[in-house]
């Protein structure tokens, strides 16, 4: 970029100023919105002859921190704004017709400095080829369109995240349902009495397996410190998949007899090699492999002393998200 595009330190003067002098459609990004300015672009865009189009992530956590406005978003739905639905969206890029800012900020009062105690961000604006090159990535994001209904939605769920069960629903985990068992899941990850580990397991991944009560087994080295109420986040040995958490239920077993009964036939040396079992039940178990590697919850050089290892609580909350993102919306 040349030196005639300063860096933008406070986005809202230059937001407002290109809003009141629309000379083309709007596309604007941002997934997080306050209510605020919401009804700004509601203002603007209500009788506008211009097409507004709002691309953000319907997230009902960031409704629950109060980082997303359902109100706001219903105020532009009313005034004719185009709302749509991306995962994973990060960008925040606002282009207002002939004008365009790609930066770090969001819709946010905040974000843009109109607050009294604003984040610290830094945006620039894009000349005309930037812009258009701008508006090409954004449409090739896979979207969804918005209906008042969806906000509904939106809301219940953002309610029900502190008071969901820690059951997983029947039938397929959805967008919402995996959210809801993420936030319970760390919600428990806090409790002081609660510890939080990895564990290898021999083979490839089993998401079935997992789904309903089931058990691991430890080495021969020693009882395993696992308690009941634990939280495993549980990784296959032969994929370094992580892609599991299960709950532990009971104080480890030497030998049951269920445990012999399964290896006695295929893996008989398994009993003596790993005679200590530990029962449990599902937390989170995503409907398909979520491509969560083991080192990207473990740092590198931490050890696996006997298959397992403690997980601090932002390693466990990076993977617990990780599989809540999966489900399909």
């Amino acid at each position: 970029m040349g030196i005639e595009q300063p860096l933008i330190e406070s986005a809202a003067h230059w937001l407002w100023d290109a809003v009141a002098q629309v000379d083309g459609d709007v596309v604007l990004t941002s997934p997080y919105l306050s209510n605020d300015i919401c009804q700004e672009i509601a203002s603007a865009a209500s009788g506008s002859s211009r097409s507004w189009r709002l691309v953000t992530t319907l997230d009902a956590s960031a409704v629950a921190g109060g980082y997303l406005s359902i109100q706001g978003l219903k105020a532009m739905l009313g005034a004719g704004v185009e709302v749509v639905h991306t995962d994973r969206l990060h960008a925040k890029c606002f282009v207002i017709g002939s004008r365009a800012m790609l930066g770090s900020a969001n819709l946010t009062g905040a974000g843009l400095g109109s607050r009294p105690s604003p984040n610290h961000e830094l945006g620039v604006e894009l000349d005309p080829e930037q812009t258009r090159h701008a508006l090409e990535v954004i449409s090739t994001w896979p979207t969804r369109d918005v209906d008042p209904s969806d906000l509904d939605r939106l809301e219940k769920a953002a309610k029900d995240l502190t008071s969901v069960s820690k059951q997983r629903p029947d039938g397929p985990l959805d967008t919402s349902s995996a959210l809801h068992l993420a936030e319970r899941l760390l919600v428990d990850a806090r409790d002081p009495e609660r510890r939080l580990w990895l564990k290898l397991e021999y083979g490839e991944p089993n998401l079935d397996g997992w789904r309903g009560p089931s058990f691991f087994a430890s080495s021969s080295k020693g009882r395993p410190s696992f308690r009941p109420g634990d939280l495993v986040f549980i990784c296959a040995k032969e994929t370094y998949d992580c892609y599991a958490v299960v709950e532990v239920t009971a104080e480890a077993e030497f030998q049951p007899e269920d445990f012999a009964e399964m290896v006695a036939i295929d893996r008989p040396g398994d009993l003596d090699r790993w005679p200590w079992v530990n029962r449990t039940e599902s937390r989170l178990v995503p409907d398909e492999l979520p491509g969560l590697k083991l080192e990207e919850l473990r740092p590198r050089g931490q050890g696996l002393r006997n298959g397992h290892v403690r997980l601090s609580f932002d390693q466990f909350t990076a993977g617990v998200r990780a599989l809540a993102r999966l489900a399909p919306s």
